[in-house]
């Protein structure tokens, strides 16, 4: 991967695109990276591996840009991870026939 400071790029941005076009690049601003440059290819790519279905079938649909798309779907993944560990540690709910009965007798009362 190709690295350019943050002057680099400004300085010569024509280059910057074109080598982002080849590969990612990354971009440090005092020796510490603070960005990145992809090509809408390699965007795409990645959001064809990595997007669950509903998350494809909204950009396909043009209601998410594949950018938003993939940090949305970065977002989920960490709600699930965090819900993965809450389990794990047992501090999670059994949805069982119980749970859901109260659910639905707690959302009748609202609407009642």
């Amino acid at each position: 991967m190709k690295t350019m400071s943050a002057l680099e790029a400004k300085n010569a941005f024509g280059q910057f695109l074109s080598s982002a076009e080849r590969e990612p690049v990354m971009v440090t601003k005092n020796s510490r990276e603070v960005a990145a440059m992809v090509s809408v290819q390699d965007l795409r790519e990645m959001a064809e591996s990595f997007l669950a279905e509903p998350i494809k079938a909204d950009v396909a649909a043009g209601k998410m840009s594949v950018i938003e798309a993939l940090l949305a779907q970065v977002k989920i993944n960490q709600r699930v991870e965090a819900s993965r560990r809450a389990i794990a540690e047992g501090k999670g709910i059994v949805a069982d026939d119980a749970y859901f009965e109260n659910l639905r007798s707690r959302i009748q009362a609202i609407h009642s």
